[in-house]
């Protein structure tokens, strides 16, 4: 694709329109670039380390405790690993409402609830804490609106970590309660995977904290 090309796709992308932002990553991986350096030319601003040990590990096959937005995510993974994908799933919606009323926020992950009758949570970014070089966090439920956002964490992973972390001790609980028996009751196979996706958010952490120590990331994790 020529430099033209790609500078057309730049004009039309706009982050409302997945089709439009997806069209310009394939063409920026087209370059050459790879999935940090296309990020930031999609949105203006370095992504923490997290965001790219998150999509390397797979967003589907990781297991874990968080359902991943269609932006930034599907934008990190190259065409060689099958993306950016060419339609949105079904947090669209959600993605776009908050879009609509708070342009800053960049919605990573809804959180589901931990207990039925409980609203599930959405993780975001700021674009402007980015932009100073943080990986802040904030969350607010799924219904919420974009103003009410809080922040909950110094990055994605703590939070899944403290998610991961909260869910194991859950579990371990109903586990050893005496009115655990019957349907719907706990089970060793429910807490083992608990913890094994515990692991896998830990495993992440190590692997950012690796590539900071290398000089070979940014904070995050």
């Amino acid at each position: 694709m020529t430099p033209d090309a790609v500078d057309r796709l730049r004009a039309e992308a706009a982050r409302d329109d997945y089709a439009s932002m997806a069209r310009l990553a394939r063409a920026l991986y087209g370059t050459g670039l790879g999935p940090r350096e296309v990020l930031r030319e999609c949105y203006g601003v370095a992504f923490p380390d997290e965001v790219f040990a998150i999509a390397e590990g797979g967003l589907w096959r990781l297991r874990l405790l968080a359902l991943f937005t269609n932006q930034p995510w599907q934008l990190a993974v190259p065409p060689g690993r099958g993306g950016p994908a060419a339609e949105p799933d079904g947090l669209i919606d959600t993605e776009l409402r908050l879009l609509a009323g708070d342009l800053d926020l960049m919605p990573l992950v809804r959180v589901p609830a931990a207990d039925p009758g409980r609203e599930d949570r959405i993780v975001c970014y700021r674009l402007s804490e980015l932009r100073a070089g943080r990986s802040t966090v904030f969350r607010l439920f799924e219904s919420s609106a974009a103003e009410s956002a809080l922040a909950c964490g110094i990055s994605l992973l703590e939070v899944l970590h403290a998610e991961h972390t909260a869910s194991v001790r859950r579990l371990e609980k109903e586990l050893r309660s005496p009115s655990n028996w019957g349907a719907g009751s706990v089970d060793d196979d429910e807490v083992d995977r608990a913890y094994a996706s515990l692991e896998r958010v830990e495993a992440l952490q190590r692997r950012v904290s690796e590539r900071l120590a290398e000089g070979q990331g940014d904070a995050g994790g």
